[in-house]
C-alpha cells in the first residue's frame, strides 16, 4: 500500500488516490431483497451505504487534502472465475493504486468447489500483480445461520436454505481458509472480515439479523465494519 501512503504525504503534487473494488453483489451495493411482483424479486441498491463509499469518506476525513476516486467493479451474481475474465477491462485498464478483491458467496455454491475458487482467485491476483497494482483480498461476511421468517417467496427461501447449509456445515469456512492460504503463498494482503464475523458469532451475535436480506448481504451498519477493517489494513497494518 506504499503508493497510497506516498500520496497522503504529498497530496498537492499527486493525483487522487484511485481504489478499485472487484467482487459480487456485496461490493456492487445490494442490500434488501424485495418482491416487485408475485414471485419476482429484486435487490435494493444503496451506493451511499456500501463499504467502499464509507472507506472513501474515512480516508478523505483523515487526509482532507487527498481526494479519493473509487471504481465499483462489483457485479451482483458474479463469481471469482467471472472476475478473472473481466479484471483487465474493469480494474487494470483504470490503473488504480490499489485493488480490493472480495469473492466467495457465489463461488461456494459452484460445482468447481474449493479448487476452482482458488484457481480463479490466483488468476485475478496474478493479473493484478503483473500490472503492478497493489492487492488486498477481503474475506466476505458470514451467511445466515438459520432460516429467518422474514425471508419470503419460493426462490429466496431456496437461496437462504442453500446459504445456511454451506455456512453451518463448514463449507464456507473451507473456502475462506483456502483463500487465506493462497494469499499467504502469493504475498497478498488479507483483510479478514470473515474472522471478525466468526468472533461476533462466538460472542452471541445473531448473524442472520446482521444480514439485510437475512441471507448473505450485510446490513448497512455491518458495511461499516468492512470499511473500518480496510482502513486499518491500508494505513495501520504492520504489513505496510
Amino acid at each position: 500500500m506504499q503508493k497510497i501512503q506516498e500520496k497522503t504525504k504529498s497530496s498537492a503534487a499527486a493525483a487522487p488516490i484511485k481504489l478499485a473494488f472487484l467482487g459480487d453483489s456485496i461490493t456492487h451495493g445490494c442490500f434488501e431483497l424485495i418482491e416487485t411482483r408475485p414471485e419476482v424479486f429484486d435487490c435494493i441498491y444503496d451506493f451511499e451505504a456500501v463499504y467502499h463509499t464509507l472507506l472513501k469518506k474515512k480516508i478523505e476525513c483523515v487526509f482532507p487534502n487527498c481526494p479519493v476516486s473509487v471504481i465499483n467493479a462489483g457485479i451482483s451474481g458474479d463469481c471469482a472465475f467471472q472476475g478473472a475474465q473481466r479484471v483487465q477491462r474493469d480494474v487494470i485498464a483504470a490503473q488504480p493504486d490499489l485493488a480490493v478483491v472480495m469473492y466467495g458467496w457465489n463461488d461456494v455454491h459452484l460445482p468447481e468447489g474449493v479448487d476452482g475458487y482458488v484457481r480463479a482467485l490466483r488468476d485475478i491476483f496474478t493479473q493484478l500483480q503483473q500490472a503492478d497494482i497493489d492487492v488486498i483480498f477481503m474475506s466476505p461476511s458470514m451467511g445466515c445461520t438459520r432460516l429467518s421468517p422474514q425471508v419470503v417467496g419460493t426462490f429466496p427461501k431456496e437461496v437462504a436454505a442453500a446459504c445456511c447449509a454451506v455456512q453451518t456445515n463448514g463449507r464456507m469456512d473451507d473456502f475462506i481458509q483456502a483463500a487465506r492460504t493462497l494469499c499467504s503463498d502469493m504475498g497478498i494482503a488479507v483483510c479478514d472480515c470473515y474472522t471478525d464475523w466468526k468472533r461476533l458469532e462466538a460472542l452471541g451475535a445473531d448473524i442472520t439479523d446482521l444480514l439485510s436480506n437475512h441471507i448473505n448481504h450485510p446490513t448497512r451498519a455491518m458495511h461499516q465494519l468492512f470499511a473500518a477493517r480496510l482502513f486499518e489494513t491500508i494505513f495501520l497494518s504492520e504489513m505496510n
